[in-house]
């Protein structure tokens, strides 16, 4: 008879545990009213609203890096805006626009001095579908997406970024840039046909089937145009002393340098009355013009009703919160060096900025690592440099937007394939190579569902691939078994090295019954099933742990459950009130043994009785 005695050491795990946890349950008032008082208070406010933070505490001192950071920001935002607004099949100036409103309201709510919020590639590509479909209506994705963020922040939810494992990140990087890169292939060769997307197959078709059309000029610019970039690129760290400052500068500066040479020359032929690129065109002046989200739109003849804009959205109303969320959390743990990141003012702070950016462009904003880290080395103080690139964005679109008509469209594109070039993390692959091969599966699945599917499905796929493989680890626990000699029983030692879920009870069951059935040339006579590394068991766990005692039962084999803790006991026992008796809290193997030997002896002699 497997049975322990009610003196052997066993908790207390009677159903009057669950009348004193109702007992224990906080009065609903006591609890709620004080959250309420928590959340309107001063202190609240200024801590979201962050600006109300740190300005009173400004210093005189910091204005003037505030400023060099802002001018140097805003030199690399103004080409980078325009190339993401032509990328994400919008106006020029839209990618200006969004760069504006996303800063000025960064500059309000964002709790990290270094972060710049700002259109980027990654953004561009996920929108661009939705604009060639809904056109103007495409500004309805990026308020439900800013919503959508928002929401995150107000409950808690960041949590969900801890589901995007490393490998998926790097993978959705690497297929994010290969994209990229690719859709500016057509401009960066002077194509002027347009393909059916800019997803990378379609991109690299439409390459193909046009080659004939390359423009030589356009040509020359783009590939000249990328090996200034990238040499500027890697000479950043040469040189010593004032050498090392003035290549630092010079690198932060290419990407202006870059539109202002390409620019010039086209100014130039345009002077001599010819144009052998093909330009960017006319940028709209002045402030950016408010409009409202519509809720229905008619694009290119074709009427779409709220449910027909939600359904043309599809996954891009989670996806682009997430990779959005993503960003700008990764990289304010990335430039906040030893200080906390508060991840849910972050995400609150860029649903507002998506949000208000809705009003005047649908190109929605993300923490921008290139303009951060341009940011950040420019050794900005507070978040006013936003304030700042803010105001000389605006700046240049009243005195600077005859001049963007001159941009060369392959300038912009080699600017967009030369930040691609150095985005893709070579060292995360090798590294990933390198500690886990198993990781690999993931990330060669996101790479390949972004490329085939697109980079919304794909990271989808990726993140559920990573948690297949995790379920699977989870179902497939590590359980020690040893078979040894204890007061002259012969025992099987079983200890689950994790907690016990529906997905890994069965494995268990099996596993303990082969054991004593094949397994083992002697006889066992008793198993002991240690839990002291099991802190959680759901039903079908314990049900499958009474049915264990019953195959063991049917086989003369003893049962002993040892150390197990209260909460895992207790759901055993509310089970079936007859399993109180195989626990067993005993210090020692050997004195669990005993309990259950006498146990056993003290029943034979009842029996005999």
């Amino acid at each position: 008879m497997n049975s322990i005695s009610d003196d052997g050491g066993h908790q207390d795990l009677s159903d009057d545990s669950e009348v004193d946890f109702q007992e224990r349950l906080p009065n609903v008032y006591s609890v709620v009213v004080p959250q309420i008082r928590s959340i309107c208070t001063t202190a609240t406010v200024r801590r979201r609203i962050h600006v109300l933070e740190w300005l009173p505490k400004y210093q005189f001192n910091y204005i003037l890096p505030d400023i060099i950071a802002g001018i140097t920001v805003t030199l690399t935002a103004i080409p980078q805006s325009i190339a993401y607004g032509i990328l994400a099949n919008l106006q020029p100036q839209d990618g200006i626009y969004s760069n504006l409103v996303g800063c000025f309201m960064y500059f309000l709510f964002g709790s990290v001095k270094d972060v710049t919020v700002a259109p980027t590639s990654i953004m561009a590509i996920m929108i661009q579908k939705i604009v060639t479909t809904l056109g103007p209506g495409a500004a309805l994705l990026t308020l439900l997406a800013g919503g959508v963020t928002f929401l995150f922040g107000i409950f808690n939810l960041g949590i969900l970024v801890r589901f995007i494992s490393m490998p998926v990140i790097t993978g959705f990087t690497t297929a994010a840039c290969l994209t990229i890169g690719s859709a500016q292939l057509r401009s960066l060769f002077g194509i002027s046909s347009k393909g059916k997307s800019s997803d990378f197959i379609d991109a690299w078709e439409n390459v193909i089937q046009h080659i004939g059309e390359t423009r030589l000029w356009d040509a020359l610019l783009g590939f000249s145009s990328i090996a200034f970039l990238v040499i500027l690129r890697l000479t950043k760290d040469c040189g010593q002393g004032q050498w090392k400052t003035f290549f630092k500068y010079l690198a932060l500066l290419r990407n202006a340098m870059v539109v202002i040479i390409g620019g010039l020359l086209a100014y130039g032929f345009s002077l001599g009355g010819s144009q052998p690129f093909i330009l960017t065109g006319h940028v709209e002046a002045g402030l950016p013009p408010f409009h409202v989200p519509p809720l229905s739109v008619t694009n290119n003849g074709t009427y779409y009703g709220f449910s027909d804009m939600i359904s043309v959205m599809g996954t891009s109303i989670i996806t682009i919160p997430l990779v959005s969320t993503l960003e700008i959390i990764s990289i304010g743990k990335a430039f906040s060096k030893d200080k906390t990141v508060d991840a849910t003012q972050e995400m609150l702070a860029l649903g507002i900025c998506n949000m208000a950016v809705a009003f005047f462009s649908p190109l929605p904003v993300a923490g921008s690592f290139t303009r951060t880290a341009i940011n950040n080395s420019s050794g900005v103080k507070t978040s006013l440099g936003c304030a700042i690139t803010s105001a000389l964005l605006l700046l240049s679109l009243a005195v600077l937007a005859d001049a963007f008509y001159y941009i060369p469209k392959a300038t912009l594109a080699s600017v967009v394939i030369s930040a691609m070039i150095f985005m893709v993390d070579y060292r995360g692959i090798a590294e990933v190579w390198r500690v886990k091969k198993l990781d690999m599966i993931p990330f060669l699945a996101t790479v390949l569902a972004c490329i085939l599917l697109g980079l919304d499905y794909g990271i989808l796929c990726g993140i559920a691939i990573n948690c297949c493989i995790l379920l699977y680890l989870i179902s497939v626990p590590k359980i020690d078994l040893h078979l040894s000699l204890v007061e002259e029983i012969r025992i099987l030692l079983v200890r689950p090295t994790t907690d016990l879920t529906f997905s890994s009870a069965e494995q268990l069951r099996d596993l303990v019954v082969q054991s004593v059935v094949k397994d083992f040339d002697t006889t066992v006579e008793l198993v002991v099933l240690d839990g002291s590394r099991v802190n959680f068991v759901d039903t079908t766990a314990v049900k499958n742990v009474a049915s264990l005692e019953n195959d063991l039962s049917s086989r003369q084999v003893g049962l002993v459950l040892w150390r197990w803790h209260r909460s895992a006991a207790g759901g055993l026992v509310r089970l079936r009130d007859g399993l109180r008796v195989l626990l067993s809290s005993a210090e020692s193997l050997e004195g669990a043994v005993q309990q259950w030997k006498a146990s056993a002896e003290g029943y034979l002699k009842e029996t005999n009785e």
